[in-house]
């Protein structure tokens, strides 16, 4: 599929001259992109259209696609256009005040931290959805703030090419073995370029905040001089190509959908402990049919929809709650860690701060990328 984001796989260094040639700046700690071109799938309705929803999303087709599909088996009078954006474009698109005619009906992203700065800063308007009762608490925020997937933070590794006893099982797995060997992996790892990615921001604080380990594993990252990507699917496909053996930090749904395709990848899903995004959807204050809007949301959050997300995503939120079993089963994980459940709330905020982002940003890159 047509990658859609300037930011190609690259190192940061390449990222950054990247950002000077297509018009990205940083402003507050947030990349902010002026003008970009994002792919459009346009899903026309099964009937005389009546009706239009226009969603901006950072899931890909592949996976929201059939979510959409199935809604419009119920509405077969509305067209729907998806615009793919990465995370943080999406947060900039949200905000701008140069899209009034443009702006979406409704927004999917995996980085929630930025999901609740939107609704915060009053961006998002509130919907009653009766869907949502029967979510767990954390899924829901003001009623403004969905989660209808949940996306576990993966290991991704070549099993042609990493021995079994090199496989790391947990955190510390990986820890000990690119201290242990450096050489071997010089190179050969992939990760988020959190200074890019939204996603890949939100994993690394999650996680600075989880384990003690965090920044140890920073700096073993550092000593293989890690490969940093902004996309996963391009983590992934370094894997493919062999320019690198292990990724880490993957959106689980997408590591799913290769694996079925790429015989040699294999996905791991920590011991330790999991951290898990939950992709949200939420209402822009602007929308134009807000109404339909609702009726998507309500939709995706019922028993059917919920059974086409986990089909689709890997993982639903509906009836998963503590319990790993749907997780084990999915991801044929034998002994997964502690689910981490996504923080929904104003403590997702604590590190979108400009000055606690900027600093963060800043040690974690000079420690991985002196």
């Amino acid at each position: 599929m047509k990658r859609l984001h300037t930011l190609k796989t690259c190192r940061r260094v390449s990222c950054a001259a990247l950002a000077l040639v297509f018009g990205i700046w940083w402003s507050d700690g947030i990349a902010e992109q002026s003008k970009s071109t994002h792919e459009l799938r346009v899903f026309k309705a099964q009937t005389t259209p009546s009706a239009k929803l226009l969603i901006h999303g950072t899931a890909d087709i592949a996976s929201m696609g059939p979510v959409i599909e199935s809604f419009q088996q119920g509405h077969p009078n509305v067209e729907i256009d998806y615009r793919l954006y990465e995370t943080v474009p999406l947060y900039e698109s949200a905000i701008s005040t140069s899209n009034e005619d443009t702006g979406a009906d409704l927004l999917v992203s995996s980085a929630m931290d930025l999901q609740v700065k939107l609704a915060n800063d009053g961006h998002v308007q509130p919907a009653s959805i009766i869907a949502a009762r029967g979510l767990p608490d954390w899924a829901v925020w003001r009623d403004e703030i969905f989660g209808f997937t949940l996306e576990p933070a993966v290991i991704v590794y070549n099993g042609d090419a990493v021995r079994p006893d090199e496989v790391p099982r947990s955190h510390q797995d990986l820890v000990r073995l690119l201290e242990n060997a450096p050489e071997r992996f010089r190179g050969k790892i992939a990760t988020y370029d959190i200074g890019v990615s939204g996603v890949g921001y939100l994993f690394a604080t999650t996680e600075s905040m989880l384990s003690a380990n965090f920044w140890r594993l920073t700096h073993a990252l550092g000593i293989v001089k890690t490969r940093l990507f902004c996309c996963t699917q391009d983590m992934i496909n370094s894997v493919v190509r062999g320019d690198s053996l292990i990724a880490y930090d993957v959106l689980g749904s997408y590591a799913l959908r290769r694996i079925e395709e790429r015989r040699n990848l294999k996905i791991v899903v920590p011991e330790d402990y999991v951290v898990v995004a939950a992709r949200t959807i939420v209402i822009p204050r602007k929308a134009k049919h807000p109404d339909l809007a609702r009726n998507f949301i309500e939709y995706v959050l019922s028993d059917a929809g919920q059974a086409v997300v986990a089909d689709s995503f890997g993982l639903s939120v509906a009836g998963l709650g503590i319990d790993r079993e749907q997780m084990k089963a999915r991801y044929q994980a034998e002994k997964p860690g502690l689910l981490n459940a996504p923080a929904l709330g104003l403590a997702a905020l604590t590190y979108l701060d400009s000055i606690k982002r900027e600093q963060f940003v800043r040690t974690w890159r000079q420690i991985v990328s002196p």
